[in-house]
């Protein structure tokens, strides 16, 4: 059956649609932070205690080291260019706002391709609506809010999905796919199969040489990025990706695509692989170059399912709903049709199910809960214990006190890792502790109750009164690691208490009141 053909009025004018993007994420973003700061007493606060670990990660780039504390390398990010980014300012509040500027950059980038997108797609003036209604529906604007790399690894992808489908129309490989493949994996190392699939198909096409030159940038920044890891003496692999590797377990392919599915965010990315996968099929053999391309974005989609997370409030995934989203719209463009306008605006109303509900039931009290629990651990360590101390949840108390900081979850201490993966007997902070004169742990006792020895006396808890937010515990436990710093301790959180605000309490364990 042939597809109504839909009789559209002219297109607007590209800079007009793309201004609609803009806007679109833009207004999603702003309405977003504002309903966060209303819950966080009309304070700016950042969603992620991820946020500070780079932060406290490039002020040490800054003072010429790598990690987050002065003379000890680590490799606390898993991002190979995010930090640098946030280097300037280093050391001074200025600092602070980096990542809520480059994620409003990011936004707006990602959002003028997704709409320039629906122009190549021959979309018209619904293309106009599509794409200002795209980064509500694709969440994007929640990948911004919190403050990471995800948001402009999703700019980096639109450019490679914008760069690869240039080169099928027209045989050219120009700024937007070299930039793509090269940032996509500056920004995320996953991004690497972006830029491998689109080598893939400018091989295939016949272009053996542009393609291996183009799989040769994706592959640089991963590259140069393990070279400047083992040149600090570090292993090749960041802490952090080892650490999220171990933790999930020797699960293989199978068992990691079936864990991804199973939540919503994987489901929804699975339906998109599969049916930018049936359409690519299908126009496979009318036009094989766009066959290859909707394979190409497929397979990353697929790929992400079967080796990459999902969640960590959905920021990991959304560069692929995005790039198969964007990728559907063109491959569908040709038929100028009533298919590609319900194809796209399914895929969109997709999204909206999938990650709607959470922002504001969840991710929107989550500033409010940084501001509750992990600021207030940063001031206690900070203002009153004047004292290295253990935490297990590093970024803000890391970027915050200048003395030392142990992670006894090992993103930012190696030691620690090995120790944590090796299966070591109950109390193995202790040593660790010991070797660094730390008097006080706060932990989350879910995470590591196991690391705590019998001979730390717990000293309380800060329990967080928030309803809904998305972080690994909601209560801290403190921990005296000796009898003779309890006296010091108490006093120095006595006095710290009476700042906490009206969604945090601390409570004394009882033998210590």
């Amino acid at each position: 059956m042939t597809d109504r053909v839909i009789s559209r009025p002219p297109a607007p004018n590209a800079v007009n649609v793309l201004l609609a993007g803009v806007a679109g994420g833009l207004a999603a973003f702003v309405a977003l932070t504002v309903i966060a700061m209303s819950r966080n007493s009309g304070a700016f606060e950042y969603a992620l205690d991820d946020v500070y670990i780079h932060l406290a990660v490039a002020g040490e780039i800054a003072r010429g080291g790598y990690g987050v504390n002065p003379g000890e390398l680590a490799s606390a990010a898993s991002s190979p260019l995010y930090p640098f980014l946030l280097t300037p300012f280093a050391g001074t509040s200025l600092q602070r706002w980096l990542p809520l500027i480059w994620n409003v950059i990011a936004l707006s980038v990602a959002s003028a391709l997704f709409a320039l997108v629906m122009v190549r797609a021959g979309l018209g003036r619904v293309g106009a609506v599509l794409a200002t209604a795209a980064p509500f529906a694709l969440a994007t604007y929640v990948t911004a809010f919190t403050g990471m790399e995800n948001m402009a690894h999703v700019a980096a992808s639109l450019a490679t999905v914008l760069g690869l489908w240039h080169f099928v129309q027209t045989d050219r490989i120009g700024g937007f796919l070299i930039a793509g493949v090269v940032f996509a994996t500056a920004l995320r190392l996953e991004g690497l199969a972006l830029g491998m699939a689109a080598g893939g198909v400018v091989v295939l096409s016949g272009r053996t040489g542009a393609g291996l030159g183009l799989m040769a940038l994706a592959v640089l920044p991963a590259v140069l990025f393990v070279l400047f890891l083992m040149w600090l003496g570090l292993d090749p692999l960041p802490n952090s990706i080892t650490a999220k590797l171990q933790d999930t377990g020797p699960v293989g392919v199978i068992g990691k695509f079936q864990l991804n599915i199973a939540t919503y965010g994987g489901r929804y990315l699975l339906v998109l692989a599969v049916v930018v996968l049936l359409v690519s099929i299908a126009l496979y053999s009318r036009d094989r170059r766009v066959g290859l391309f909707g394979l190409a974005v497929a397979a990353v989609g697929l790929a992400h399912l079967a080796f990459g997370s999902i969640g960590w409030m959905d920021r990991y995934e959304t560069y692929a709903n995005v790039s198969l989203v964007a990728a559907l719209a063109l491959l569908l463009g040709s038929t100028a049709s009533l298919m590609q306008v319900l194809a796209v605006s399914l895929a969109l109303a997709g999204g909206v199910v999938t990650y709607a509900p959470y922002a504001l039931s969840v991710y929107a009290w989550n500033p409010a809960a940084i501001a509750a629990q992990h600021a207030q651990l940063a001031r206690l360590a900070s203002d009153h214990i004047n004292a290295p101390v253990a935490v297990n949840d590093i970024g803000y108390v890391a970027w915050a006190d200048p003395d030392y900081v142990l992670d006894l979850w090992g993103l930012a201490s190696s030691e620690a890792l090995s120790v944590r993966l090796a299966e070591p007997d109950d109390g193995w902070a202790g040593p660790l502790v010991s070797k660094r004169g730390i008097p006080l742990a706060m932990i989350y006792d879910n995470w590591l109750g196991d690391a705590v020895p019998k001979d730390w006396r717990r000293l309380g808890s800060l329990h967080l009164e928030i309803p809904n937010a998305f972080l690994g515990g909601r209560e801290v436990a403190f921990y005296a690691t000796g009898t003779t710093v309890v006296g010091d301790l108490k006093q120095a959180i006595t006095e710290w208490q009476p700042g906490l605000p009206s969604r945090a309490r601390f409570e004394w364990a009882e033998e210590t009141e």
